[in-house]
């Protein structure tokens, strides 16, 4: 069957949209020597200023597709990168994984790395999960801390019920619907390829791009 390409960047539409939407394995942090999950990637903006690339040895997955997996600390109310990892790639399914830490590599010569170029918002939850999305950091939580970081130093700490996280998201989103870059991608849903409804590109905006304007 001959495919037209129409058709076929369609499909290459959807397949991208489909990856890039499973839920992601989220960075984690180490906050009073507990180990939380962190819903937030504060080491995206500085790796935009160096145009990092994925690296060729790095094993890509739907789960995963920025590439990597960083490990954070607060120390004396500093946000501090402890580590950078990829995980290597394999030729069969049943091989070990191996993991390779790029930290030097991204940071040659440095020692203790606090990241003053992080400002931004930190969103980490503390309890059971209440419902799960597929879908970037979509999924809620029965409660949330939430760290508000200027140039790697922590200003504010909350915590946060559900449904007080609930009400701080829908505001952030509001204010994300502001900007250029949702009416940007918003218009390509529902006028590009997808032809989606406004309603279903709500949906899926508010939970892939949760990452995105929960953190600013």
């Amino acid at each position: 069957m001959i495919i037209g390409k129409a058709l076929l960047s369609f499909i290459l539409l959807v397949f991208s949209v489909v990856l890039h939407a499973t839920a992601q394995t989220p960075d984690t942090i180490y906050i009073d020597k507990k180990e939380y999950l962190l819903n937030t990637n504060p080491l995206t903006p500085y790796l935009k200023d160096i145009d990092w690339e994925i690296p060729e040895q790095a094993a890509i997955w739907s789960s995963n597709w920025r590439g990597y997996l960083a490990q954070w600390s607060i120390v004396d109310s500093k946000l501090i990168l402890d580590d950078v990892s990829i995980e290597l790639q394999w030729e069969h399914p049943e091989d070990e994984r191996v993991r390779k830490s790029i930290l030097k590599d991204l940071f040659p010569g440095k020692g203790m790395i606090n990241a003053t170029w992080y400002t931004g918002t930190l969103i980490i939850p503390t309890g059971d999960i209440d419902t799960y999305v597929h879908m970037g950091y979509g999924s809620t939580y029965e409660s949330y801390k939430v760290l508000l970081i200027k140039s790697g130093v922590v200003t504010k700490n909350l915590n946060m019920s559900k449904d007080e996280f609930n009400k701080f998201k829908k505001e952030k989103f509001s204010a994300f619907k502001k900007t250029q870059m949702f009416k940007k991608e918003f218009r390509n849903l529902i006028e590009g390829d997808t032809q989606w409804t406004e309603e279903f590109a709500l949906d899926f905006m508010r939970s892939f791009y949760a990452e995105h304007y929960l953190s600013l």
